[in-house]
Formats: C-alpha cells, sequence, structure tokens
C-alpha cells in the first residue's frame, strides 16, 4: 500500500509541476494589450492620477469619456447611433472644458485657444446631427476628434490614443 501512495504522490507532483510550467508558459505567451483599448488606457490614467503622475482635468477627461463612446465606434463599426444620441452631452461637456481652470502644464497658448474653442467645435457637430448623413456626420466628428486631440496630448494628461 506504501508503494501505491509514493507512486500517486509522484504522479501527483509531476502533473502538478508539469500545469505550472504550462500555465506560466501561457501567461509569458498572451499577446500584449492592444493599443487602442480605450478602458485600459483609461484604468491607466486613472491609475497614474492617483499616483500624481500627471495633472487632473476632470472636465478634459468627461469630455474624453464621451469623445471615446462617439468616435470609436463611428471609426471602428461605422456606427453612428452613439454620436448621435450624446451630442447634447458632449456640448455640455465642451462647455465644462471651456469654463474650467486648465491644469499648469495646460496653461500655453495653443492649448488655450483649443480650449477655448471646443465648445464650438462641438456645437458645429451637434447641429448636424439631425440633417446630415452618416458619412458627413463621421467625417466632422473625425475633425472634432482631432482638434480634441491637440488639447488633450498638448495637456499631458495621460489619456492618450
Amino acid at each position: 500500500m506504501t508503494r501505491i501512495s509514493t507512486r500517486r504522490l509522484a504522479l501527483a507532483a509531476a502533473t502538478l509541476t508539469c500545469g505550472v510550467a504550462f500555465t506560466a508558459g501561457a501567461q509569458a505567451t498572451q499577446p500584449p494589450a492592444k493599443k487602442d483599448d480605450h478602458a485600459a488606457m483609461h484604468a491607466e490614467h486613472m491609475k497614474n492620477m492617483q499616483h500624481g503622475k500627471a495633472e487632473a482635468w476632470k472636465e478634459l477627461d468627461a469630455y474624453h469619456m464621451l469623445m471615446m463612446a462617439t468616435w470609436h465606434p463611428a471609426k471602428d463599426k461605422n456606427d453612428l447611433a452613439p454620436a448621435r444620441a450624446k451630442m447634447g452631452e458632449m456640448v455640455a461637456a465642451a462647455k465644462a472644458v471651456a469654463s474650467s481652470k486648465a491644469p499648469a502644464s495646460c496653461q500655453k497658448p495653443e492649448l488655450l485657444k483649443a480650449q477655448a474653442g471646443l465648445a464650438g467645435e462641438t456645437e458645429k457637430v451637434a447641429a448636424m446631427v439631425k440633417k446630415a448623413d452618416d458619412a458627413a456626420l463621421k467625417a466632422a466628428l473625425k475633425t472634432l476628434h482631432d482638434k480634441f486631440e491637440v488639447l488633450e496630448e498638448g495637456c499631458n494628461t495621460g489619456m492618450k490614443h
């Protein structure tokens, strides 16, 4: 009986060792996160904010979340429904950005100009929501996104695309 128990124990140990090695190998071969995974980027941004690595600008972050929810479905899936549904919220968020105090890293003339112009640019797109076809709205949303990125990247808030 002792021999059977010893054999079973040896077999179990070998199985466990192989399982651990297999699991470690599987973890090492998992693909890295995609660069365009905005949920992951937002989580990283929030982690950086907690550790003081980036200046907080809650109004710009709120606008960015709406931009992600509208631009990426349009760009990736040609789905303009989120943009049409959320454009009113985007206008309000853009006005909040324009009236907020930018962090010190954003106190540069070109960034202050982008901050001031964000509401007007967003309102232009919002005016198209009811009458423009999807192609025209998508083009306008891309232009808005590109103008937003000037502010986002220039301010170095940690939420990069």
